[in-house]
């Protein structure tokens, strides 16, 4: 909702008009247009590079590790083990507390060894 207050300076005849409201723009209603409002993370060949490198030697040493990817237009956090890579799927198996879960590398914007 928005206001106009206009008043009137009799000396200088001037008009000074004062605006009341807030301002909020089209696409933060449009939530179904994703296209637009995801910031989805981008990540250079080297980090890319270097996160599966870091999945290589997570899954040579069978230590925790910890996983951050972007899924759903959120980011969401892995504390696991690394099970399984398959290279030609692009997919990454880990295990946590409540089972095995299959991960897409591409989804994953960064890696850290907790061992």
């Amino acid at each position: 909702m928005m206001w106009e207050k206009r008043s009137m300076n009799q000396e200088s005849e001037r008009r000074h008009t004062q605006w009341e409201g807030l301002f909020v723009s089209q696409h933060a209603w449009d939530s179904d247009n994703h296209s637009e409002s995801d910031p989805q993370p981008m990540l250079s060949a080297d980090e890319k590079q270097a996160i599966w490198d870091m999945l290589i030697v997570a899954l040579d040493h069978q230590c925790t590790v910890f996983i951050q990817s972007w899924e759903d237009c959120h980011f969401k956090f892995h504390r696991c083990t690394i099970r399984e890579l398959n290279d030609t799927r692009c997919i990454v198996t880990y295990e946590d507390p409540f089972g095995e879960w299959q991960l897409a590398v591409k989804t994953i914007t960064s890696i850290h060894m907790l061992a």
